[in-house]
Order: C-alpha cells, then sequence, then structure tokens
C-alpha cells in the first residue's frame, strides 16, 4: 500500500534485532532484483544505518550517489529520491523512486504516519510475543516440577522432561547427557526424536562436540544457524547419524551449583533464542538437576 501510494521503486521495513544490534529486512516491496533483503545492515553503516545509529530522518531530493551507498543494493538502481524515517527506537522505515526526483510534501506526510503507525504495530506484536514467552515457559516449569514430583523410575523422568522442554524449544530433537566419574567423560542418558536413538546409552569425551562444550565451560550455548564442520558443531561426536541441523540450544544441569549434566535441542529449522528462553531452560535445568541428584540418578 505504501509503496502504491508513493510510486515507490522500494518500500521497506528494517527492524532491529535485539541480539546482533543489526538491522534486517522485516517487510519489503520492491521492483528490484538487487535488493539486500537477506544481508543485514549494521547501525551507522550506509544512509539506513544512519537514520538507525542516530535516529534522525534522511531525505534526498535529486538523489546522485550510487543507489548501493543506502544499502539497500547489490547493484546501482538510478534511484532519484530517497526517504528514510526512524521507526521509533525499533527500525527503519525506507522509501525511494525512479520516477521523479523528489518526494511531494503529502507523500512524507503518508510515510511519516505509516512510521508511527508500524512503531505501533511492531510493540504490540512484541508485547504479544512476550506474553506468549511467559505462558510458555509457566507451562515448562509446570510440566518439569509434575515429572519430579509423580514419576515412577528413572527413564520415565527423562522422557517427561525432555517431552516439555523440546516443545519448549520447538526443536525436533532432544538429548538429556550425564556426567560420569571423573567428569572426563558423559553418556547420552536420554533421547527424544527418532534421530538420536543411536546415541542413547553410549558415552563420549566431554573434549568434544557441542554438549562438551557446555560441560567443559559450565554455561548456555546457543546457535541459531549451525554449519556443521570439521571437528567443531556436530551434537556429541563427528560419526552421529543425523545432519543437516541448523538450530541448536543447550544449558548444563546444575544442582546447587554442582554440575550433573547438559540437556540440549537441535532442528532443522533456524529459530533464534533470545537470553530469557535461554535463562527459562536453564532455570527448568536446575529442577531436572536437583531431581537427579535427590534420588542418586547420577551414573555410578
Amino acid at each position: 500500500m505504501l509503496a502504491d501510494i508513493t510510486e515507490a521503486f522500494t518500500a521497506a521495513l528494517f527492524l532491529i534485532d535485539r541480539m546482533s544490534g543489526n538491522l534486517y529486512a522485516a517487510a519489503w516491496h520492491t521492483l528490484s532484483r538487487s535488493f539486500r533483503h537477506d544481508e543485514p545492515i549494521r547501525p551507522g553503516e550506509g544512509l539506513v544505518g544512519y537514520v538507525a545509529k542516530h535516529g534522525r530522518p534522511v531525505d534526498v531530493d535529486r538523489y546522485q550517489q550510487d543507489a548501493t551507498a543506502t544499502r539497500l543494493y547489490r547493484e546501482d538502481e538510478g534511484i532519484k529520491a530517497f526517504l528514510a524515517l526512524p521507526v521509533a527506537e525499533l527500525g527503519v522505515l525506507v522509501v525511494d523512486t525512479k520516477t521523479r526526483s523528489v518526494f511531494g510534501e503529502r507523500e512524507k506526510k503518508v510515510v511519516r504516519d505509516f512510521a508511527r503507525f508500524l512503531a505501533n504495530l511492531v510493540r504490540h506484536h512484541d508485547t504479544c510475543m512476550r506474553e506468549a514467552l511467559y505462558g510458555r515457559t509457566l507451562d515448562l516449569l509446570y510440566d518439569v516440577e509434575n515429572a519430579a514430583l509423580a514419576f515412577s523410575e528413572p527413564r520415565t523422568f527423562y522422557a517427561e522432561v525432555l517431552d516439555a522442554a523440546r516443545r519448549y524449544t520447538g526443536l525436533s530433537m532432544g538429548m538429556l547427557c550425564l556426567l560420569l566419574p571423573g567428569r572426563k567423560q558423559f553418556v547420552v542418558e536420554a533421547v527424544d526424536g527418532g534421530s538420536l536413538s543411536t546415541l542413547r546409552g553410549r558415552s563420549f569425551p566431554a573434549s568434544q562436540g557441542l554438549v562438551g562444550w557446555i560441560l567443559r565451560e559450565v554455561r548456555p550455548l546457543t546457535h541459531s544457524r549451525v554449519r556443521p564442520l570439521r571437528g567443531k558443531s556436530y551434537l556429541v561426536t563427528p560419526d552421529e547419524p543425523m545432519r543437516g541441523y541448523n538450530t541448536f540450544v543447550g544449558v548444563p544441569l546444575l544442582a546447587w551449583r554442582r554440575l550433573v549434566g547438559a540437556w540440549a535441542f537441535a532442528g532443522r529449522s533456524q529459530r533464534a533464542f533470545d537470553e530469557e528462553e535461554e535463562r527459562a531452560l536453564q532455570l527448568a535445568g536446575h529442577r531436572v538437576a536437583a531431581t537427579i541428584e535427590r534420588f542418586g540418578l547420577v551414573p555410578g
């Protein structure tokens, strides 16, 4: 709609990613084949980054620079007028045109109104997402607590807490690993996901894999875009049967600050985890670890 009203070559909304601080294209309408919709823009980079960093509009009539200076395009597109406005502190709204050298005052007002509307829309969306996160977190903690209070044997307990955490993360695979005496190896005590079934009951060195990193560093690890590389990004061993996972999140299991093990989750879809989600998974992991410690479920 905005592109139609302003006769824009490109109309795009860029939002700031909370994790990286960079801008990404959240929505756009463009006639360009070189629009950089899949590449982040750093604050201060190009005209779009300038608006994000300083919170000031940029209004350029009779645009005479190479269009790549805006950071919107990979190639020059012959842009003649460019307008970018901050969307509160959340991002940047951009329109440009090739058909004339200026945007009229009426069109500029329309763009300003759209920027205010989009700021309210994004804030509302963030509020809804935050409330949904709190609901999911309460569900996770409730399910883990119920499993801890009512389990009849360890395998049932592991299956229930793994299922609860896997549903919380929205990922397709999960594993619960426990440290062996000496802390140099761990055993894959339970798995959730068919592709991991051959790992159950096997032990591996804590010196390798993503799970090993969590056990050595005793802190969470999250990857929103895993690239399985030689000796670096496999879960527990370079010979593991699964391939093609893109997302990983794992946290240590601590019982009163004593490291018991780790649980970790992976999936083929790309998914970013924020710090609150990571903390919720860690909190649930504390309860799991306390139950393991309390009932002597640590491998002997």
